[in-house]
């Protein structure tokens, strides 16, 4: 086992400033305070480093309070059993977390060993040289090697959560999983459900927000660790009538996800041609692309938690395969409370769900037709589109029909630029008049039927048939005679 003494790394350690910040308050401390984890592993590979793990032999919490104090960030108790305290800094590239821990075992190296794979448990002295690292597992060599390798037998045992991990780890780090390891993961995969829900679902989000995202969810499917976390996914795709029935409408839903996948990096922030190359992404890419600041602003919204929405889309297409969106919908809600999502995060998956496939088969784009969808859809309506695209192109398959296609881009379009050129004339008109003139005018009390009634006069507005305060009396008048009521 190498040795657990500072030592120079094959290559450079890059920090950010962040990391001598961190140095100028923790050498005060008045004991080592080490970096751990991951941010080791990403600084060795030149790779951003977002989150920070510290480790000290004791005040974690006080350190972190300390350290949220002076770079002016908020402080959370994680764990005051295990005096494990956080600082949320913000940073240039974002909010940055500070974990601050003692000790898991006697000192260092035995808290070195504890961890999950050795390329997370190389440590860096804060205090002292930062180009130097302490690696007790042969965390580097596994590096170099792209091997991840669990530190020890009882690893995954202690925590099957890690199996999960290993996953993510390999698919984000191209990393080859050790046979043993795999193993482990094969004994433990029984036990994720055992896990809290709160941890289960920050692990699985991070592997949905991967960009190797799909490649990860086959990973995990074929791993058997899939059917614990969402374990409908399997009923609905989509009670086959055979295993190779079951097969094919996998398959389709991992090809949906992909080109989800695909046409949420194509309106990421960092533009990238190749998810657009081919023609359905390509075409589907061309043709909003007017509308990608809105796209863009929108696929970049984080829930509580800092959970981003475009892994909360991922999710919704796992569910959208099936052949009754009402089942669907109910059963990611049901899910979405079991993660321990937010409410309004499993409406949102639901509300995805229900209006999937009347994104592309409303039975015309008259403007009254848009203003009903959008008025229903609201926010959702945006993933909707997407994800119907990303449907229509998964369930194609190599046998994409470029003319269906291409109405589909086409009736996109038009739903599109009424949600973001139109909304003021189309789905928000100017109101004609309000509930109080409408009380007065036709002699009417308080109640549910002003809503209904001025929402009446709203669709008629949008359908052109009235255009004043008069109009718009004497269409609420004749409803009311339709109705019975006058």
């Amino acid at each position: 086992m190498p040795e657990a003494e500072p030592r120079q790394p094959y290559r450079p350690l890059h920090w950010p400033e962040l990391i001598f910040r961190l140095q100028r308050i923790s050498v005060d401390a008045g004991q080592p305070v080490y970096i751990v984890g991951g941010a080791v592993r990403d600084a060795l590979l030149g790779r951003p480093v977002h989150d920070v793990d510290l480790a000290l032999a004791s005040g974690g919490i006080r350190l972190a309070r300390r350290i949220a104090n002076e770079l002016q960030g908020d402080f959370y108790v994680l764990d005051g059993e295990r005096d494990v305290g956080r600082a949320l800094l913000d940073s240039e590239s974002g909010p940055v977390l500070v974990d601050v821990a003692r000790f898991r075992g006697q000192g260092l190296p035995a808290d070195l060993i504890e961890r999950d794979f050795t390329v997370n448990a190389m440590a860096v002295d804060l205090c002292q040289d930062v180009n130097l690292i302490i690696d007790p597992t042969g965390g580097e060599v596994d590096l170099r090697a792209k091997v991840l390798r669990q530190c020890s037998s009882r690893s995954l045992r202690d925590d099957p959560l890690r199996a999960l991990r290993a996953i993510r780890l390999a698919a984000g780090h191209s990393f080859r999983i050790e046979p043993e390891t795999r193993q482990s993961m094969a004994e433990v995969r029984g036990q994720l459900a055992n896990v809290s829900a709160e941890r289960l679902r920050d692990e699985f989000w991070r592997l949905l927000a991967l960009p190797q995202a799909v490649a990860a969810l086959r990973a995990a499917d074929v791993a058997g660790l899939l059917h614990s976390i969402v374990p409908e996914v399997r009923t609905l795709a989509c009670r086959p009538a055979s295993s190779e029935d079951f097969s094919d409408r996998w398959q389709q839903t991992l090809a949906t996800l992909t080109n989800l996948q695909h046409i949420v990096a194509a309106f990421g922030p960092r533009r990238d041609d190749q998810h657009g190359a081919s023609f359905g992404p390509g075409m589907l890419v061309i043709q909003l692309d007017r509308w990608r600041p809105q796209l863009q602003q929108h696929l970049q919204h984080l829930w509580p938690g800092q959970r981003p929405h475009r892994a909360l889309l991922l999710l919704a297409a796992m569910y959208g395969g099936g052949e009754n969106p009402g089942v669907a919908a109910a059963q990611v809600r049901g899910r979405a409370r079991a993660l321990r999502l937010s409410n309004a995060e499993g409406e949102r998956l639901a509300a995805i769900l229900r209006w999937q496939d009347a994104a592309l088969l409303l039975e015309d784009l008259s403007d009254l037709s848009l203003y009903r969808f959008w008025r229903d859809a609201g926010i959702a309506g945006l993933d909707a589109c997407l994800l119907a695209a990303a449907r229509v192109l998964g369930e194609a398959g190599n046998h994409l029909d470029q003319e269906y296609w291409l109405e589909c881009v086409d009736r996109l379009s038009v739903m599109l630029q009424a949600r973001f050129e139109r909304h003021d004339s189309l789905l928000a008109p100017p109101a004609l008049l309000d509930g109080h003139v409408l009380m007065r005018a036709l002699n009417l009390p308080p109640g549910p039927q002003i809503g209904i009634l001025l929402e009446q006069i709203r669709e008629a507005q949008v359908a052109g048939e009235v255009t004043t305060a008069d109009e718009a009396l004497l269409a609420a008048r004749n409803w009311l005679v339709a109705q019975g009521q006058r």
